[in-house]
Order: C-alpha cells, then sequence, then structure tokens
C-alpha cells in the first residue's frame, strides 16, 4: 500500500526520538527555487514548541548556515528552549549527490556519560538513511511501506555508503560572509562586492541612511567612495527618494513606470552611469526577537513600526532584464543584509567606541584576577587623587553681564508736564547741545506771567512814591518824606525779589527744552510712541544717549557666593610682583614658573577676562576687571549679585552692539585641578552641612 510522502517523514521523527530519547525532532528541506530552508515535519515530547522560542530563532539559523557551509554535523547548548537548563541541540545535514537536500535538528538531554562527539556519530551513521529517504522522496513522492520497514535501518547500498563531499552553495557563503564583521564599511563592502558575484550583475552598491540623509557607504570594484562624484551625488539624489518611499524600485528602459518625483534624478543618473537596468531595493530594519509588553491598561500591543535604513542599489549596463541568479537568490538574502547593516549600524554609533572596547578588554582580562583587580582600582584612584593635588590649573568665575559704551547720559524731566515736540527718535546720531525735546508746563507760564503783572504794578507804586516825595518835599513835610522814603525802599526790595523769580522761572521754562548733553545715539526704542502728547513727572527718565565711538566696557554681574574668589584674586600679588615667601620664591623655581604660566594675563590692570557675545559665541575676546561694587544687589533671575565693570582689551575689539548679552569668564589665578572640579562641592558643604 503506497504512503504519502509526509507521513514517511514522520515515521522517520518518531524513530528518531525513540532512538535518542529527544525532546524534539524538527525536519527541514531545501527549496530550491527560493534557495532557503522550509521546515516540514517536526515531533516534541510537549506542546510547546522549542523551535521558535527566542533562544533558537536567534541562534539556529547562523548555526543551520554554518553546518550547510562545513558539510559536518554541530552539536551546541542552549538554555530556554525548555526551561532554564541546558539542551544539547545536534544539526545534522542531508545531502543528494554533491548537493544540500535538508538538515536535522534534535534536542536531547545532556548525557553526562557520553560526550557530544559519540551522539554525533550515532547521529551521521543515520544520515545515510534520511539522505536516501530524500533521494527516493525526489524521484517518487510516493514511496512503499516495504522500504521502510526496518525503519531508521533503512538498507543502502555498499556504493552510496561513501560521504559526500560539499560545496556549500554561494548564498549560504554569502550570509554566513555577513556575519563576520560589525563594522559597517567592513559589511558594506561584503555586500557590495560579493552579492555583485552572487547575483551576477555589473555593479552593487550600498546606501545607508544616517539621520535624515542617505550616504553611499560602498560600490562593488572600488576600495573608496568620494562623496562628492557625479555618479555617487545622483546616485545618492536617486536612492535618498526612493527609501523615503519605502518601495522597490525597478528600472528597464521604459518610462511608463516611473513615478513623476523620480523622472528627473533617474534620467540624470542613467545619463551618467549608462546603466540599462536599475534595481533599487529599500533595506527594512529586522522585527524584534521580543516583541514589546502592551502598556499597563491597554490589552493590545502597540505595533512598531519597521523603518527603512538603506537601501541595494543593482545594475546592469548590458542588459534590461534581472539575471536568473538575482530572481532567485535577492529576495532570500535581502533581509539578512538588512540585518548585518542595521547591527552594524547600531554598533557603529556607540559613542567612543574604540575607547569602550579597549576598557572591555582590559576587564574581561581582568576576570578571575581579583588581587590585579584590586591593584588596578587602587593604582587609579591614587593617580587620580595626585592628579586632583598636584596639576595646577587656572580658576575661573563666571558672570553674565552686556558690551556697553562707557560714556553714557540720562535725560531726565526738569519739571512735571507734558511733551509737545520730539525732535529726535531712536538710533539717530545727535550732537552736543542738540534740542531733543520740549516740554510744556502751564503752571510755570502762568506763574510767570501773574509775577510779571507784579512787578509792572511794583514799578508803578515806585514811579508813584518818587512824586509823592517830590511833592511832600516842596511842601516841607518832614514826616511824610521819611514814610514815602520807607515805602520806596520796600517796594524797591520787593521788585528786586520778583525780579530774581521771573529769572529764576525763565530758567526753569528754558530746562523745559532738553539739550543734548554728549555726542552719541539715541539708545531709547520707539521713542515717540514712548513720550510723544505724554504728560511726564520731575525726574522720570525720558532718554538714553550712549557714546558709541568712544571707550567700551562689560557691565557684568557676578553671584555673591562668587565674590571671595575674586577679592582672593585681588589680594593677590600680579605676575611681575614677588613677595617673600610667595611661589614665585627663588627657593621654589618650578612653582614659579608654573604661577607665572597661569598668571600670564593678569597684570596691573586687574584680573584678565575672556568674554564671548551671545551674538557670535564662535569668538573670543579678552579684557581685564577694573572696578567691583562694594554693594551688592537683587536680580529676578540671578538673586544677590555684585556688579562689575571690565574694560576691553584695545588690540582685539567685538563688533559694536550697544547692549550684546556677553558670559564672561574672570581669571582668579591658579589653583589645583581639584579645587577646580570640587571646589563648588566643597564649599557647598562648608555653607550648608559644617555649620
Amino acid at each position: 500500500m503506497p504512503m504519502p510522502a509526509p507521513d514517511v517523514f514522520e515515521r522517520i521523527l518518531d524513530d528518531l526520538m525513540r532512538t535518542f530519547s529527544a525532546r524534539g525532532v524538527a525536519l527541514w528541506k531545501h527549496d530550491g527555487e527560493q534557495a532557503s530552508m522550509r521546515r516540514i515535519a517536526a515531533r516534541g515530547s510537549s506542546a510547546h514548541d522549542p523551535f521558535v522560542s527566542p533562544a533558537a530563532t536567534q541562534r539556529l539559523p547562523n548555526e543551520f548556515a554554518i553546518t550547510l557551509a562545513e558539510g559536518e554535523p554541530r552539536s551546541l547548548r542552549l538554555t530556554g528552549l525548555f526551561d532554564d537548563r541546558e539542551t544539547l541541540v545536534l544539526i545534522l545535514p542531508l545531502f543528494q549527490g554533491n548537493f544540500p537536500t535538508g538538515l536535522v535538528a534534535l534536542l536531547v538531554n545532556p548525557d553526562p556519560i557520553h560526550d557530544d562527539a559519540d551522539v554525533l556519530e550515532r547521529l551521521f551513521a543515520e544520515s545515510l538513511s534520511l539522505s536516501q529517504i530524500f533521494s527516493m522522496e525526489a524521484d517518487n513522492p510516493r514511496l512503499e511501506t516495504k522500504n521502510l520497514e526496518r525503519g531508521i535501518g533503512l538498507s543502502i547500498p555498499s556504493q552510496t555508503v561513501a560521504r559526500p563531499t560539499l560545496i556549500a552553495p554561494a548564498p549560504f557563503e554569502f550570509v554566513l560572509s555577513l556575519q563576520r564583521s560589525l563594522d559597517l564599511d567592513d559589511v558594506a563592502n561584503v555586500v557590495a562586492n560579493d552579492g555583485r558575484l552572487l547575483w551576477e550583475v555589473d555593479r552593487v552598491s550600498i546606501a545607508v541612511r544616517r539621520g535624515r540623509r542617505v550616504d553611499i557607504m560602498a560600490v562593488s570594484g572600488q576600495e573608496s567612495v568620494h562623496p562628492r562624484g557625479n555618479l555617487v551625488r545622483l546616485m545618492r539624489r536617486l536612492a535618498e527618494l526612493v527609501v523615503a518611499t519605502g518601495e522597490v524600485f525597478r528600472f528597464d528602459g521604459s518610462s511608463g513606470s516611473v513615478p513623476p518625483q523620480l523622472e528627473e534624478p533617474l534620467a540624470e543618473f542613467v545619463q551618467e552611469a549608462g546603466s540599462r537596468f536599475i534595481m533599487i531595493v529599500p533595506l527594512i530594519e529586522p522585527e524584534r526577537l521580543v516583541p514589546p509588553e502592551a502598556p499597563p491598561g491597554l490589552g493590545k500591543v502597540p505595533k512598531i513600526e519597521r523603518r527603512a535604513i538603506g537601501a541595494l542599489i543593482i545594475e546592469q549596463m548590458a542588459s534590461s532584464q534581472p539575471t536568473n541568479a538575482l530572481q532567485q537568490s535577492l529576495d532570500s538574502t535581502k533581509d539578512h543584509i538588512a540585518a548585518a547593516i542595521y547591527n552594524a549600524r547600531a554598533y557603529s554609533s556607540i559613542f567612543m567606541l574604540p575607547t569602550w572596547r579597549a576598557i572591555g578588554r582590559f576587564r574581561e582580562w581582568l576576570r578571575g584576577r581579583r588581587l590585579a583587580t584590586a591593584v588596578a582600582i587602587l593604582l587609579s584612584i591614587g593617580v587620580f587623587a595626585i592628579v586632583l593635588v598636584l596639576v595646577p590649573w587656572e580658576y575661573r568665575i563666571d558672570g553674565t553681564g552686556r558690551l556697553m559704551p562707557v560714556e553714557q547720559r540720562e535725560i531726565f524731566a526738569p519739571w512735571d508736564g507734558e511733551i509737545t515736540e520730539l525732535l529726535v527718535a531712536g538710533g539717530d546720531r545727535v550732537e552736543v547741545g542738540q534740542v531733543l525735546l520740549k516740554l510744556r508746563n502751564d503752571e510755570l507760564s502762568t506763574e510767570l506771567v501773574t509775577l510779571e503783572n507784579e512787578l509792572r504794578e511794583k514799578r508803578k507804586l515806585l514811579a508813584s512814591l518818587a512824586a509823592q516825595r517830590d511833592d511832600a518835599e516842596k511842601q516841607g513835610k518832614q514826616e511824610q518824606i521819611v514814610e514815602i522814603q520807607g515805602k520806596s525802599v520796600e517796594a524797591r526790595v520787593e521788585i528786586e525779589g520778583g525780579t530774581l523769580q521771573r529769572e529764576i522761572l525763565k530758567e526753569r521754562i528754558e530746562q523745559l527744552t532738553a539739550k543734548a548733553p554728549i555726542a552719541g545715539v539715541v539708545t531709547t526704542f520707539q521713542v515717540e510712541q514712548l513720550l510723544m502728547h505724554r504728560p511726564v513727572k520731575r525726574g522720570d527718565v525720558l532718554l538714553q544717549i550712549m557714546d558709541d565711538r568712544g571707550a567700551w566696557q562689560l557691565e557684568l554681574e557676578i553671584s555673591e557666593n562668587r565674590v571671595g574668589r575674586v577679592l582672593n584674586a585681588q589680594a593677590k600679588p600680579t605676575a611681575g610682583e614677588t613677595p617673600t615667601g610667595s611661589a614665585g620664591d627663588s627657593k621654589h623655581p618650578v612653582a614659579a614658573n608654573s604661577v607665572t604660566a597661569l598668571n600670564r594675563k593678569t597684570d596691573a590692570r586687574g584680573l584678565a577676562i575672556e568674554y564671548r557675545l551671545l551674538t557670535q559665541p564662535e569668538s573670543s575676546y579678552s579684557g581685564y576687571l577694573t572696578q567691583l561694587s562694594t554693594r551688592a544687589a537683587t536680580t529676578e533671575t540671578t538673586g544677590t549679585v555684585l556688579e562689575a565693570r571690565a574694560a576691553l582689551d584695545e588690540e582685539k575689539l567685538p563688533p559694536h552692539s550697544i547692549g550684546a548679552e556677553v558670559r564672561a569668564r574672570i581669571g582668579c589665578g591658579p589653583s589645583t585641578l581639584g579645587d577646580v572640579l570640587f571646589g563648588d562641592v566643597v564649599e557647598f558643604v562648608q555653607r550648608y552641612l559644617w555649620w
């Protein structure tokens, strides 16, 4: 009675389970059309399928490829297939002639008496029967049960007992070569050069996405890629558009199926490269071996989008049709290429990779050497402490401020009034004495008119008294003369006082016309909207004028807890002075040289300052501290600060921009590296924990 071929394989697997007391066995068959392995039968001692566990899917595909490439049975030990204990995995290649037809994998418990080699030798003895079954099944899909009466011990002609010599097929060698390096350049060169031979095409290039751009990493037949070359530039532009779509692009000379956005870059590339057939295959990042867990409260696992990480660019110059090798092996190898590129890119993106590799090798060397590990740790701590204590370093204090002209004037309102005329605008340049604006004070004008009327009346009274005195003198009335003289003196005094008051009032009214005290630029913004027809009070700031053509300075704010360092540095002698017992003593020439080198920018002018404009952070400028406030002030952003002024080095001046924000560093002289790095920590402990 004929028996279907699948039943034949299941009968064989049952015999293998009994013979080796296996916990699981599976049979893979080589699919010639797809150039891949397909599992056709499996047996297990439990409902759990160990061949789909994470440990199996991570290790077994590579071991299968190596087994088929070498043509030798292999064994390995894995944990996590059934439980936490180790499981012995036996892998046996099967052949038909000189070509692989499949493989068998057995899962058995490790034998404490026999080693793995003994079990492999027993399994190889059964491989001939399995190979014969494969050969017979290939010729006749339905086998007779009489050929299976002996099960695994199927009789085989003596001429077929000779062990076959394996010639590994190209796809498996190609996949194996992808796993030999984690360097992105090496993997890209393997894909480009070995892929060209595997697919029998004229040129293969590999493009890898880095951020938002795509770079051409390798081109077959070239040792290096010049990114500015015309061919590479056009290839990169075309690959970027295809990778963005995530779809395979194929061009065989016809323009009917070309998307509109690819027409122009494709035409330029074909004209430059001369290709008749182009295929661009996006490389999609591999799926995770362990899927993510669903967030709490959601019963659905979120779907992770798989992005394109690069592309394969395959070209043919003489033919417009793909080769048979390309059609047969591209689908089975592109996922391996994507996985290798993804792993190599992730590995190469590690920050300071050479340093971490050196540290890892040293750490691996220390494993099992407890004394060497302890000595290395103690030496590292000792060297670090010595460096912190002995290495000199300049201590610098940070401060923020603005770049301002030295000559600055503010125009205040002399009296209460209303601005009636504005003669300048923000940014205008003015000269000394130029009229800026005019105010009107009705009270002063009224008071002046009243005072002038009073003076006019007093003068009339004085003239009348003079006439009355003349009449009294003619009549000889002495008492009346004396009385009139007294009133005249009183009137003259009042006239003199009123005249003085009038001059003062006129001066006040003249002050209502504001004039520029210095030559410079009006720095007040939107003057007309701010002041025009607006009542102001005496003392209000109306305008600000700065001399931008004169000297400039830094107006800095230094945090209160940093001022002590600045004061101590100011109290120290400058680089040119050498007090007794200081670091400049001739008894300590090395220390003197260190102090001089660190204080080379500090002279009699003040502490050296290095500052940068926030509008131009790429350039640094120098200056020196000239003045430090003796009174603290409170700001909303920084807290308690002390104001400081710094002059600029005339040799190199920054672009003059009034009010430009700056960040300055004040050199406070030499200190130790430990003080520079951890001085703030010590001060914090002293400030909050010590007291």
